[in-house]
């Protein structure tokens, strides 16, 4: 979520600019000078409004043409045009040192995790520029344990999932399907073909490709047919919305209604840790390993490009950790008493 920027004026006018690497090593911030924008007429600012304005459109179209996804050209876009209104000059004028000095109030002002992208999105555009020569690093993002679900949780989401033909379908969609929020909205009734167990996806984040339906997924998708009531310009969509102002309808690119269906089925299924689509996903992957699964057919379940990709899916949690060392302190005990009972045996031997 980006943070209300309404004080951003304010903060960049006294922001206190902070050493590369500094704020990381240290909890103190030492200071090192404030940093200010210069002032401009204001026939200077409608001149640079203007050449801004002009660059926007330029770089938007690039997007447009060059990425499939509409929330990464958003996500770009937006986090450039931040950059652009902070820096507060012609781009021909930017230099490395601005650059920094943007870097480090982000630094100061934001959570770090978020800053990574900003910060990317940033490099993103002055390369396309060719002003590679602004390029600054990216900040490293703060480690954590992922969120992911043991087998009986994921096994009490799916079966709670049951009691609705809606969410049941939702729950095999994310766990056989592995499919991806935003995905949600694409899925056309033209594209099934549930005879070979094939759905195709039309202009998804790895271009156009198809999910391998699981025979349980395609008994779903037949038995939510029945009571799916779309309004007259949705009928293609396979999946609509059941209930609430939004009756009738496909669900938005940005997978909001599909993160709240997935919230109320842990919700009723019991589950108290937080779970979110993106958590369901790593969740089915993990069981997958854990079962010994062939990484490459979870590559392709996942419609990964790289195996690379689906290895960073495989999360541990600290449960998991727990239960192999209970099972190797078990596995040693059991081994420990072969070894005695081996030994008054060769004893006993030894004697007669």
């Amino acid at each position: 979520m980006i943070p209300n920027e309404t004080n951003g004026e304010n903060s960049r006018n006294n922001f206190v600019q902070i050493r590369l690497g500094e704020l990381c090593e240290q909890k103190e911030v030492s200071i090192s000078g404030i940093v200010g924008q210069p002032k401009r007429k204001s026939q200077d600012l409608a001149e640079l409004e203007e050449e801004t304005s002009q660059i926007l459109e330029k770089y938007h179209q690039h997007l447009n043409l060059n990425y499939r996804k509409k929330t990464t050209i958003q996500n770009y876009y937006y986090h450039v045009r931040k950059f652009l209104q902070w820096i507060n000059k012609p781009i021909n004028e930017v230099t490395k040192d601005d650059m920094l000095n943007w870097r480090g109030y982000l630094l100061h002002t934001y959570m770090k995790n978020g800053n990574a992208r900003r910060v990317a999105s940033a490099n993103h555009f002055t390369k396309w520029l060719k002003r590679e020569d602004l390029k600054i690093p990216v900040p490293a993002q703060e480690h954590s344990n992922k969120i992911v679900l043991s087998e009986q949780e994921l096994n009490d989401y799916l079966e709670t999932s049951r009691q609705d033909p809606f969410w049941h379908v939702i729950a095999l969609f994310q766990i056989d399907g592995l499919l991806r929020p935003s995905e949600f909205s694409i899925l056309k009734i033209s594209n099934m073909d549930l005879d070979n167990q094939i759905f195709y996806l039309d202009n998804t984040k790895t271009g156009n490709n198809y999910i391998i339906l699981s025979p349980r997924l395609t008994q779903a998708i037949k038995e939510y047919l029945l009571h799916r009531n779309p309004k007259p310009d949705f009928e293609e969509y396979l999946i609509i919305i059941p209930n609430g102002t939004y009756k009738g309808k496909v669900p938005k690119p940005f997978g909001g209604y599909i993160n709240k269906t997935t919230k109320q089925i842990a919700k009723k299924a019991g589950i108290t840790k937080y779970v979110a689509p993106y958590i369901i996903k790593p969740s089915s992957i993990t069981l997958d390993f854990n079962k010994q699964v062939n990484p490459k057919i979870i590559q392709r379940k996942a419609r990964h490009r790289k195996i690379e990709t689906t290895l960073r899916y495989d999360h541990v949690s600290d449960d998991m950790v727990k239960e192999y060392f209970q099972k190797q302190q078990l596995k040693f005990k059991h081994t420990d008493v072969d070894y005695k009972n081996e030994e008054k045996q060769g004893q006993g031997i030894g004697y007669m």
